[in-house]
């Protein structure tokens, strides 16, 4: 029967040293696995004073089990009436050994103000008898270790040292700093540890390398000396062996209350068999039912595949082995318990991971943040991924399974991991009883395989989800997956870019595609509009709008009457290739990668086609002269697939005399005299008002009046009253 109720805990080094666990249920709740019990049956053969092996280096990755030795090792040294019970049958302890201290040190505590043999010494109730070691601060040597510790039984604990290290290479003492003095001291204390004295002194570190690849030289070569001098008295232990029936053994003690009997497994166990047995009939995988029976029965209620699978991740960068793998089978249990699966499920399986359900996606992302885009295309995404429409197509849920399995298969991110599964594999995993195995190949997979956009091939056949698409296809899918919405603000991007006034000569204001509302000429500025074509050329809204104007003459129109849809399409490729450029560099892709310089030259061709395709939409310019709003012909000059659109519409605008540059002349004088001056005396205001209104007036630098007037003042052509 599978706990719904029970929660991970995550207990710690300052729970044990604060008497915050309950022995009791601690140990109901954890596997007694090989490595402890080695580790519980040394260390107590040291304590008594049977051993010579004081010291012990618990090796395994994050979350291997690492932690809940060293607090089952300390409750039982602080509890002895719990010792016959949890070591029943691998060790008896003698009777005459009481209580027995226990210090620890987490190297997450980061801000011991006496360094890490300050806190020892505190815990010990000696922490003066450390003071000469304090300021500055020095290295204890072994002589002094041995006057700290020696007397009764102790038990000494240090976990996650790396992370103090860092800390302490940042506090410096004389010509060094604290991480290089804090290598030495327990260097010294190890060496303390094979002496008489402390015969019975346990010290239990973890593994001080192991998941540490990142770090200052000096802390990496601090942490390899200390390992080095571990390496020379300490025995190596292994708290949990993956590889074996452990794995399955810690995962039931944790998830479940009970077990169905041996009987009811084992007819479960060739029920699966069976189902074996009819694949390898159709040819369709070569796996042995016998032996596919014994696994099940072996790794029950978990299905055998589960264990291989799991092999694959477990080394992923900041996954923890242990931990985060019943962190998931919990979530996976739960949902399947509480589920329109519960009752139907004879094992729990790879493919039962529910990637719709929120708590699920955040597990699966931490082993692997990479296949993100994979599962909610190719895999789950509320009824709408490819796995999930063909389910539904197909009246089943085999698809689903098989998308689940393959992602499960891919989720190493390590050099040199397995990734996939053949589909001799796949059917084999996928066999169970009450499933047609009939369509598996034929129809599920071979659809799939044509359908899924992230699913891959090795060299030697087997199928696996990665993050990247085929270049072409990665390149039409990109571009499909944006919304008109977006196409339009990647074309408003690029055509902004292509237009910005530069000089500001001939307009200093750029809207591309705006909505009609949200042009508001300004008295100051030239607003230039480059609008959306229209079958009449000029909107006709456009016309209606210029014509109710007060400042009609600062505002110009770029448009034309092609179909908009061609040049919407070419910006959802351009933003697609420059997103897919992106992404490679973001996965570090080298430069030279014949990937890259593919996408490379694909991005300079669609560019180019961009281009030619925003050069046959806005065809024509529209600007005030008179009382109308004329039209020229606007032909986009690209030089290199470059383009500068200011340049050319001052170009087009001069070529219609509409633009002028000749702001110095006495011609430019007579011309604002004759067309603003409706008065012999008229406020400066009242004639910039008239060079926004009066569309017979140039357009030319926004500052050419202003310096008319100065310069007019100054020769005394005009005066100022």
């Amino acid at each position: 029967m599978f706990d719904a109720v029970r929660r991970d805990t995550v207990a710690d080094l300052g729970d044990l040293v604060g008497g915050k666990i309950a022995p009791g249920a601690f140990f109901a709740e954890n596997y007694i696995t090989e490595g402890m019990k080695t580790l519980l049956t040394e260390s107590f053969r040291r304590l008594e004073g049977k051993s010579e092996q004081g010291v012990f280096k618990l090796t395994q990755a994050m979350g291997g089990d690492k932690t809940h030795n060293l607090l089952a090792l300390g409750l039982l040294a602080q509890r002895p009436e719990h010792r016959a019970d949890v070591m029943s049958g691998f060790y008896t302890s003698d009777k005459k050994l009481g209580k027995v201290r226990v210090v620890a040190f987490s190297g997450r505590e980061s801000d011991a103000p006496y360094g890490l043999w300050g806190s020892i010494a505190e815990q010990l109730g000696k922490r003066e008898l450390f003071k000469d070691y304090y300021s500055p601060m020095s290295a204890p040597g072994q002589s002094a270790w041995i006057n700290l510790l020696k007397g009764e039984p102790l038990v000494i604990m240090l976990d996650e040292l790396p992370p103090y290290f860092v800390n302490a290479k940042a506090k410096s003492i004389g010509n060094s700093d604290l991480s290089v003095v804090t290598a030495t001291a327990l260097a010294n204390l190890m060496v303390a540890l094979t002496k008489d004295e402390l015969r019975n002194v346990v010290l239990v570190i973890t593994d001080l390398t192991v998941s540490w690849q990142a770090g200052h030289q000096q802390i990496v070569s601090a942490l390899q000396d200390l390992q080095r001098e571990s390496g020379r008295v300490a025995m190596d232990l292994e708290p949990v062996r993956m590889n074996t029936d452990e794995f399955y053994q810690i995962l039931r003690k944790r998830l479940f209350e009970s077990l169905p009997s041996k009987e009811d497994i084992a007819e479960i166990a060739q029920g699966y068999a069976q189902s074996v047995r009819d694949a390898r009939q159709m040819d369709v995988t070569n796996a042995s039912p016998e032996q596919f029976a014994q696994s099940v029965a072996e790794s029950y209620p978990f299905h055998p595949s589960i264990r291989d699978l799991y092999a694959r991740f477990k080394e992923n960068p900041g996954f923890q082995q242990t931990r985060g793998l019943i962190r998931l089978m919990r979530i996976v249990a739960s949902l399947l318990w509480k589920g329109d699966g519960a009752g139907k499920h004879y094992l729990l399986s790879a493919h039962d991971v529910d990637l719709n359900d929120r708590e699920t996606l955040s597990e699966v992302a931490q082993i692997n943040p990479t296949l993100e885009s994979a599962i909610a295309h190719d895999i789950a995404s509320n009824g709408k991924s490819v796995a999930e429409v063909m389910d539904t197509n197909l009246a089943n849920g085999d698809t689903g399974d098989v998308a689940r399995l393959l992602l499960v298969a891919s989720l190493a991110n390590v050099p040199g991991a397995t990734r996939g599964l053949s589909i001799p594999e796949i059917i084999a995993y996928l066999c169970a009883p009450g499933r047609d195995i009939s369509r598996l190949k034929n129809e599920v997979l071979s659809r799939f395989m044509t359908a899924a956009w992230y699913l891959h091939t090795t060299g030697d056949g087997k199928l696996f989800f990665r993050n990247t698409q085929n270049l072409v296809a990665r390149l039409k899918t990109t571009a499909d997956a944006y919304l008109r919405d977006q196409s339009v603000k990647e074309l408003k991007a690029q055509l902004q870019e292509m237009f910005r006034a530069d000089t500001g000569w001939s307009y200093q204001q750029l809207l591309v595609l705006p909505a009609i509302d949200e042009i508001n000429p300004t008295q100051d500025k030239v607003t230039l509009v480059i609008f959306e074509p229209h079958a009449q050329g000029l909107h006709p809204d456009l016309k209606a709008f210029h014509e109710q104007l007060t400042f009609r003459n600062r505002v110009g129109f770029l448009t034309g009457q092609r179909n908009f849809d061609a040049l919407l399409n070419s910006a959802k490729e351009f933003k697609a290739i420059h997103q897919i450029i992106a992404e490679l560099s973001a996965e570090g892709t080298p430069d030279q990668d014949p990937q890259l310089v593919q996408a490379r030259d694909l991005q300079d061709r669609i560019r180019a086609q961009f281009l030619s395709a925003t050069r046959e939409t806005f065809t024509t310019l529209y600007f005030p002269v008179a009382d109308r709003l004329m039209s020229a012909d606007f032909p986009m000059e690209f030089r290199n697939n470059h383009y500068h659109g200011e340049e050319q519409i001052t170009k087009t605008l001069t070529a219609k005399a509409k633009y002028t540059d000749d702001i110095a002349s006495d011609v430019f004088r007579q011309k604002a005299e004759s067309k603003l001056f409706t008065q012999k005396s008229m406020l400066w205001t009242e004639i910039k008002r008239r060079a926004a209104s009066n569309t017979g007036w140039q357009w030319h630098r926004a500052d050419a009046l202003d310096k008319l007037k100065d310069d007019c003042l100054r020769k005394d052509i005009w005066r100022e009253s």
